[in-house]
């Protein structure tokens, strides 16, 4: 497992706001954010986008510990808010480290499971789909069928129409084949 990188950077002095803490669901959206902005600006390191994710602001503002997302056809425009509690940094920290640090190896194993393409020539948002559910599979001790019902719904969010018929067939392959996964890449 790659080193956690927990940066609290809150101010211990400020109240928390109204906010629930977030779901894994939503913590997963916020990693693919940021994973996405990471293949979008490589001059930046996950490191820095963690710290900027875990400093909690939203327009510049401090946030009281809570946490903006993005997606089309939420709450009010798009935005959610939610506290970033310890465990939900951790998770998004673990996460996305696990897939920054750990590219190459998804890629290779994920290469091997679309039949009629290309892993390279997968969209982005469904690459960084497929690496973050892998990751999950192999570093973290999440569920598959978790893994799988949270990578599609990522899919719908994020990628294009027909992706999640694509990444469960891909996620649904690598299932079958973990332990040998596992095993190849002597990660028992």
């Amino acid at each position: 497992m790659p080193e956690r990188v927990d940066l609290d950077m809150r101010n211990e002095t400020t109240q928390p706001g109204p906010a629930q803490p977030l779901s894994r669901r939503k913590l997963r959206r916020r990693s693919f954010e940021l994973l996405f902005e990471l293949a979008q600006h490589p001059g930046v390191t996950m490191r820095e986008l963690l710290q900027r994710c875990f400093e909690n602001r939203i327009g510049g503002e401090q946030n009281n510990g809570g946490i903006a997302l993005f997606a089309p056809g939420d709450a009010e425009d798009g935005i959610i808010v939610g506290e970033m509690d310890a465990g939900g940094r951790a998770f998004i920290s673990d996460l996305c480290t696990s897939v920054s640090e750990h590219r190459k190896l998804l890629d290779t194993v994920l290469g091997r499971y679309p039949r009629e393409w290309k892993f390279e020539r997968l969209g982005l948002p469904e690459r960084i789909i497929l690496r973050m559910a892998l990751a999950e599979l192999l570093f973290m001790s999440t569920p598959e069928r978790i893994v799988i019902n949270e990578a599609l719904e990522l899919a719908k969010l994020y990628a294009e129409t027909d992706a999640p018929k694509f990444i469960n067939g891909i996620l649904g392959a690598v299932s079958r084949d973990l332990d040998k996964i596992r095993q190849e890449q002597r990660l028992e």
